[in-house]
């Protein structure tokens, strides 16, 4: 007489595997959608300069060496002193965008008109002695005073409030 019972557990378990399997591949895909996906931050070289032009003109620009494209909407300018300044040197000034020009003559702005910056661009914030102190000074800092010549004040660009770049600038004469 034979027997046939070896056949029913071994089908059982091979159910039961597979039911486990789908059931798995069900959870995961499920799981996975619940992630998030936070978008990357830009990675850029940015070189940048303080100095006076023509006298009583002063430009900070902004050369966008390397990298990939920087969305002006999204990013945040922030000026803080280096220790080079006695006092001071733990306060900070957000940059306006509407300050931050393709070039001195022009209109277009950050905030209006220029969507991003590429590679290879330069852009610039630019006044009179009176002026630039108004968009760029962090308040109690004279960064045009002939004193401050020499001393250095960073450049922070944050992108969804992950800083993103950090340059030291030397102001020049």
């Amino acid at each position: 007489m034979k027997s046939e019972s070896a056949v029913s557990p071994v089908i059982g378990v091979l159910l039961m595997l597979t039911l486990t399997l789908i059931i798995a591949a069900i959870v995961n895909s499920y799981a996975g959608g619940l992630m998030n996906t936070q978008e990357k931050s830009p990675a850029i070289i940015l070189q940048s300069e303080f100095h006076r032009e023509d006298g009583e003109k002063w430009n900070l620009t902004l050369h966008h060496i390397s990298g990939d494209p920087l969305p002006t909407c999204c990013v945040n300018l922030i000026i803080r002193p280096s220790r080079t300044f006695s006092c001071g040197y733990d306060t900070i000034k957000e940059l306006d965008r509407s300050n931050i020009k393709e070039d001195t003559n022009s209109e277009n702005s950050w905030a209006n008109g220029i969507s991003s910056m590429h590679a290879g661009d330069i852009h610039v914030i630019s006044g009179t002695k009176e002026d630039i102190a108004e968009k760029i000074q962090p308040p109690g800092i004279d960064f045009l005073d002939e004193t401050s010549i020499g001393n250095t004040f960073y450049l922070e660009l944050y992108y969804d409030r992950n800083l993103i770049a950090r340059n030291e600038v030397l102001i020049q004469p």
